[in-house]
């Protein structure tokens, strides 16, 4: 691997947390940064631009980081890829469809390789839950249900709160769930969406709601509120498939737990999800049928009694066993979050180097 000259765009936050997960990447060298301020924590020799355009001018970047407001997303990435160079741009890509679509045909005109930062889908245990989806080893995804409670103590003049800058809050956080759930899936196509939004006395809209219908009936809902104070910050995401349930938590996934209907072969593929460990297992034979409690009527035939044929979906599945278990990573949030980041850009180098490689996220 050659050297690949890196340049990051907004180096504030978000950026410098960019660069402390990109730091030690072999062949990866930051050659300068832009930004509103000049940080203190500019490392040494590594020049500062308060112009983002002259640097990209002077420096002449292979590879552009873009880690600015959102409304800057769509014209920065345009003048970088104009000259040539490959771009990983923060989510969104961009503020309007539009732009977007632009964004999508100069890559195709230019060749130049660009990406979007969807962090989740670097995650080993997003990673698992797409492929026990796509596989159908619980059968066939029907609901999900994401829940973010985050911190609303940024202050009133920040850009997250205007919308024109930011998108509003599911164009500027909530995109991270809708490219979830469209990985899991491995479709990108929505059949209707649906939402709603609260605006509180002081003016700011803290809250938003999202309901969305997916191929094959899967129903997505996302709510997400800034509102919280930080220690109170939860993300949950739930998914219910024709044979079990399994909830993950952490905006970035660290854990979770699965109850299923399994056979031999279905289980073995729960063990794709890190660190899995069985709680409880029980024979389906030893299940008793609770959707009818003891003195209900005889007007409809009662359920069958338990067996290794069942129905759920308007399919047949075959199982076994009923299985409780949990998994879990050994790493803290923020070691999670940085190996996501690493990997993204460790990805984002194969790709220049090897064009007919498929990246994990492309514009589309």
């Amino acid at each position: 691997m050659g050297e690949h000259r890196l340049a990051i765009l907004g180096y504030g936050g978000f950026g410098q947390f960019l660069h402390h997960a990109w730091k030690g990447i072999p062949g990866l060298v930051l050659v300068a940064v832009s930004g509103r301020r000049r940080s203190p924590r500019i490392p040494p020799g590594v020049p500062y631009y308060p112009d983002w355009r002259e640097l990209i001018e002077r420096e002449q970047p292979e590879i552009v980081a873009i880690a600015t407001p959102p409304v800057t997303h769509a014209p920065i990435a345009r003048y970088a890829m104009e000259r040539g160079c490959h771009v990983i741009v923060e989510k969104p890509l961009a503020t309007t469809l539009e732009d977007a679509q632009e964004l999508v045909a100069l890559r195709d005109r230019s060749g130049v390789r660009a990406t979007v930062d969807f962090t989740l889908r670097y995650s080993p245990i997003v990673e698992a839950l797409a492929r026990i989806t796509q596989e159908g080893i619980l059968g066939r995804l029907m609901r999900v249900m994401i829940e973010n409670y985050a911190s609303g103590e940024l202050p009133r003049e920040h850009w997250f709160w205007d919308w024109e800058q930011s998108g509003g809050i599911l164009v500027e956080h909530g995109v991270h769930f809708f490219d979830l759930v469209h990985f899991l899936l491995g479709d990108p196509t929505v059949r209707s969406v649906s939402g709603v939004a609260y605006r509180r006395g002081d003016g700011l809209v803290d809250r938003m709601a999202a309901l969305v219908l997916h191929p094959e009936g899967v129903v997505a809902s996302h709510f997400h509120a800034f509102s919280r104070p930080g220690f109170l910050e939860r993300t949950s995401l739930r998914l219910a498939y024709d044979l079990g349930e399994v909830e993950v938590e952490g905006w970035i996934p660290l854990s979770g737990t699965v109850r299923a209907l399994v056979n031999e072969r279905t289980k073995g593929y729960l063990e794709l999800l890190p660190g899995f460990e069985v709680i409880r297992e029980v024979p389906v034979e030893k299940l008793g049928d609770v959707s009818r409690p003891e003195g209900w009527g005889d007007e409809w035939p009662l359920p069958p009694p338990p067996g290794r044929e069942v129905r759920s979906g308007g399919r047949t599945y075959y199982v076994e066993t009923f299985v409780e278990a949990r998994f879990s990573l050994s790493l803290s949030k923020a070691e999670a979050y940085t190996a996501c980041l690493r990997s993204l850009m460790e990805e984002f180098l194969a790709w220049i180097e090897d064009p007919a490689r498929r990246p994990r996220v492309s514009l589309e």
